[in-house]
């Protein structure tokens, strides 16, 4: 393949100028910051934003497009969730019931309003965990999340198709290596990697689902080194391969 298949469905088209792209992904970030405080009034105020909460534009391949954001808009949600006190097991729950859903949805439109559910059913099980809890304090829970970092998250969102190296992720966001590593792991509980990893398993399910591209392409357009590396790394995380969940789950 020419290109590869991330930047297919997500490429932008619009030569926006960097300082102008700065602000709409700056901007966009504000709905999850709204689900982690548990901010209903806040996501509501935000519904345009929901709609394509990444600020980018889609390729010719509109619904293909909204499905694999929808994922990864979603994985990152529920990281967002689990730092407003929503538990891990309760965030991935509600992450795989979001994405099984939107299985079922044939349009665009239908896709934008789940899109807006679903943020609006986190963030309300954030507020009800947080009036269950009355603000307790927890030791050794994860730090909120700062706006670096929420920065980081949503330039692996927006670049899984790269090698994204820590080096790399640390430049987009104007940090050293050490410091963005040490930041993200106090902040979100997970590393730097494991967090690129988790998103691109997540999309790479769906595109296994619902496309028809070799696991060759899935693996070079998601940003693994070889067809192995993803086969390996998807075994691991699903205990299944690729072949086989596809098998399993192609429609």
């Amino acid at each position: 393949m020419d290109k590869p298949i991330y930047l297919e469905y997500l490429r932008d088209e619009t030569g926006l100028k960097k300082e102008k792209k700065k602000k709409i992904e700056s901007f966009a970030m504000i709905p999850y910051y709204s689900l982690k405080d548990g901010n209903i009034e806040g996501v509501m105020g935000c519904k345009a934003l929901i709609a394509s909460v990444d600020g980018d534009p889609l390729s010719s391949d509109d619904l293909m497009s909204k499905r694999y954001l929808f994922v990864s808009s979603t994985t990152m949600a529920s990281v967002f969730a689990m730092q407003g006190g929503m538990p891990a097991d309760d965030a991935a729950a509600l992450k795989n019931l979001y994405i099984g859903r939107m299985d079922d949805c044939e349009t665009e439109e239908a896709i934008d309003e789940l899109h807006t559910i679903m943020f609006l059913d986190f963030t309300r099980k954030v507020q009800e965990f947080k009036s269950s809890e009355d603000a307790e304090e927890k030791e050794g829970e994860p730090e909120k999340i700062s706006r670096s970092i929420a920065k980081a998250m949503d330039y692996v969102r927006n670049n899984l198709n790269t090698k994204l190296t820590l080096e790399q992720i640390a430049k987009a966001v104007n940090l050293s290596p050490n410091y963005l590593a040490t930041r993200f792991h106090k902040e979100t509980g997970s590393t730097v990697q494991d967090y690129v990893r988790d998103v691109r398993i997540d999309v790479a399910e769906q595109m296994l689902k619902d496309s028809e591209y070799s696991l060759t392409e899935i693996a070079r357009g998601l940003g693994f080194g070889s067809n192995s590396h993803f086969i390996k790394v998807f075994r691991e995380k699903k205990n299944i391969t690729p072949k086989q969940f596809r098998l399993k789950h192609y429609k």
